[in-house]
């Protein structure tokens, strides 16, 4: 009897990833483009870009006009994740370690706090607005302990892993399309839209238009820090244009169309700006409610599996980890995933309003190390990195890269006097009608200076590189 049991817990834990932040053997690669573009397309086909949507339209944009600056928006962004993505199946490591490619092993660091404060904000937001589904459906429960009962089967996809992971994503994309779809007929015939909301001749103000365009554009861009995370099995011989397509397809289609419900549910329904999931409601009834929590499931669960790769990569700079860890890769998941909880309890009552304002934080942080590691990636190295010394603070990379330090440094400061947040307005914002171009001068300025630094001054690195001393410091 004892003997079988082994043999069970040896074969359950075969359905479980082992795999952390170390390279993903060759062995162990499998998948192919199109998966990606299931995958993509089920991870923006959800209530979140419903309520971006509306949020659009609260800012002060009629229907048309929203409908554009959300295009806009996920066309540019979905460009660079899905440029982004592209480095996983070459390098075979999450995003944030193949930064220390352009920053250092330790030049790097910055970005493992950063990226976990968003992988929890996300999580929190979407609990949030899960919880609100589902009490339109049972009001009985409060908002608090369903963002408790919905993180349960977050949790469990998440401690199976990638494949499991993935394999929720197509199953969302198909239901949840699906019932977008019905969702949109429904509210065409709910009722047509107030002329003011159809007319393209009253332009607004290009402050308030580059206000939407910048909301979708980081919408997109948030899974840039990540994104390789979710291509790093893929085979190395992956053809890339192919890639590129797919996952560029799937963020496009689903997240324009996701949105577009939302801005016209806000535009039909005035009350739907401060409440979108009510206004889902009463458009479609609470069949569709159900079917939006559902559709953020797997999204909790995806931003606390790359959450836990930041606890690890951070922790990797002091220690060497164990590779192929069951235990290392699932318990920082957990307690990510707890801490995404907690703030959706401190967050749920302001949350339209916190959703906008962590997004343009977002904005500010993560367009310059967009710039610089693009710009390495395909201009200065053209995707060829020593992968070993990703894991080795003695390594190829040193401890910092000061090129890529710098280009980062300048562009967060040249983003400043363009930036317009509720507690911050830089100087040039008036000038420009209110617009924010702040992501936009940021990712250029960035690229720019990279591009000059590399042509100017040769790499060095605070420790330079020697096979014969080589220390790993990870796997």
């Amino acid at each position: 009897m004892h003997d079988v049991q082994i043999v069970d817990k040896q074969e359950f834990r075969k359905f479980i990833e082992s795999h952390h932040i170390e390279r993903i053997p060759e062995a162990a690669r499998h998948g192919k483009p199109w998966h990606q573009f299931a995958f993509w397309f089920g991870a923006n086909v959800n209530v979140f870009n419903v309520v971006l949507g509306a949020v659009t339209v609260s800012f002060g944009l009629t229907f048309w006009w929203a409908l554009i600056a959300i295009s806009v928006g996920t066309i540019i962004g979905a460009l660079l994740i899905a440029l982004h993505a592209t480095q996983g199946p070459k390098l075979g490591v999450p995003q944030t370690i193949q930064s220390r490619g352009q920053f250092g092993f330790y030049g790097a660091a910055f970005m493992f706090p950063a990226v976990l404060v968003l992988n929890i904000g996300f999580i929190a937001a979407q609990l949030v607005i899960q919880a609100d589904s589902m009490q339109g459906v049972v009001g009985s429960i409060s908002i608090p302990v369903w963002i408790v009962i919905l993180a349960i089967p977050a949790v469990v996809i998440g401690i199976f892993g990638y494949r499991w992971i993935h394999r929720v994503m197509q199953a969302t994309s198909f239901v949840v399309g699906i019932s977008l779809v019905i969702m949109l007929i429904q509210g065409l015939n709910f009722g047509s839209l107030p002329a003011s909301q159809t007319s393209l001749s009253t332009t607004p103000s290009l402050g308030l238009f580059l206000a939407g365009v910048a909301l979708l554009t980081i919408d997109m861009l948030s899974f840039g820090p990540f994104v390789s995370d979710y291509t790093r099995y893929l085979p190395a011989e992956t053809n890339g244009k192919k890639l590129f397509w797919a996952i560029y397809g799937g963020n496009v289609i689903a997240t324009i169309g996701s949105c577009a419900v939302g801005a016209y549910l806000a535009a039909l329904i005035p009350s739907a700006t401060d409440s979108p999931v009510g206004a889902i409601a009463r458009v479609s009834g609470k069949w569709a409610l159900i079917i939006m929590a559902a559709s953020l499931i797997n999204a909790c669960t995806f931003n606390a599996y790359t959450g836990a790769f930041q606890v690890l990569s951070f922790a990797n700079m002091w220690t060497r980890l164990k590779s192929m860890s069951v235990t290392l890769r699932v318990v920082p998941f957990v307690v990510v995933m707890a801490l995404g909880v907690v703030l959706a309890f401190f967050g749920y009552k302001n949350f339209v309003t916190n959703l906008s304002n962590f997004l343009d934080v977002l904005l500010v942080i993560f367009i310059p190390w967009s710039a610089v590691n693009l710009t390495d990636y395909f201009v200065v190295r053209r995707g060829e990195y020593h992968v070993a010394s990703f894991f080795m603070a003695e390594g190829r990379y040193g401890w910092f890269l000061w090129r890529g330090l710098l280009a980062y440094a300048i562009g967060l400061l040249a983003e400043v006097p363009f930036v317009s947040q509720p507690d911050f307005i830089g100087v040039l914002v008036k000038p420009l009608g209110g617009a924010d171009i702040s992501w936009l001068v940021g990712w250029i300025v960035s690229a720019v200076v990279y591009l000059v630094l590399v042509r100017f001054f040769a790499e060095n690195p605070r420790s330079s590189f020697s096979s014969d001393r080589m220390t790993p410091v990870g796997n």
